[in-house]
């Protein structure tokens, strides 16, 4: 996640929380392709072509130069993902890691929540060190509260609707889900995220750097560069 937008910054946009329309092509590849050559080809054939993809998409962005870390957790999720599927010798097994992910998230999320210590808050203070006192504020540790809440829902949501797709073996119905509450989904919850420490815990501007201030008699005054063609004052000392 990106660093925590200040109240005089631009928000961010969904493009940029789910990684672009690239982001979203990546992540859905390798489970697309596995459930369709699972259906035709069979089991091994699916995890194999899954791998495969998961593995020629690190190498185009490598090749390509472009950032390589969604693409590693990608690859690593697909591996995982895999290794169950084999074990299992079903195909439902194949995202059956993601299931029990999302359920020990909806744990973490409301134990953190009761427990008062909202683990958004310390996403925020890592984020930005404006909020590292957010536990002795009232207004971030609401608004780590609530952060903490809509990922506990996004969570619940996709252990509800996954839950009930793999007890029912619909293995395709599994891959739609799949997609369309991964990345997208977690693009909404960053920009809510966003909004509620925004709207509930804005924090002043930074300060001005120590560079560009002095200190004259007692006064902190902006040192700023005269303009182009200004007169010089000879009575004021030199920087």
């Amino acid at each position: 996640m990106p660093r925590l937008p200040t109240p005089d910054a631009p928000p961010m946009t969904m493009s940029e929380a789910i990684g672009g329309p690239r982001g979203i092509i990546d992540s859905s590849i390798p489970t697309v392709a596995f459930v369709t050559v699972n259906a035709e080809a069979g089991l091994t054939a699916g995890i194999a072509v899954a791998i495969a993809a998961a593995l020629g998409l690190l190498v185009l962005r490598i090749v390509r130069r472009e950032p390589t870390q969604q693409t590693f957790s990608g690859l690593f999720a697909v591996a995982v993902a895999a290794f169950v599927a084999s074990r299992t010798g079903d195909a439902k097994g194949f995202f059956l890691p993601g299931i029990a992910k999302n359920a020990l998230g909806v744990v973490v999320a409301l134990l953190s929540v009761v427990l008062r210590r909202p683990i958004a808050g310390y996403l925020m203070a890592g984020l930005d060190t404006r909020y590292v006192g957010w536990k002795d504020d009232a207004r971030q540790r609401r608004a780590a509260v609530w952060a903490t809440l809509v990922w506990g829902a996004v969570f619940t949501l996709r252990f509800g609707v996954q839950g009930v797709l793999y007890l029912a073996d619909e293995s395709g119905w599994l891959a739609a889900a799949n997609i369309a509450l991964g990345l997208p989904l977690f693009g909404l919850a960053v920009l809510a995220s966003f909004a509620i420490v925004r709207r509930l815990a804005p924090l002043p501007p930074e300060p001005p750097a120590a560079s560009d201030a002095a200190v004259v008699e007692g006064e902190v005054l902006r040192a700023d560069p005269p303009s182009p063609g200004a007169p010089v004052d000879p009575l004021r000392p030199p920087r």
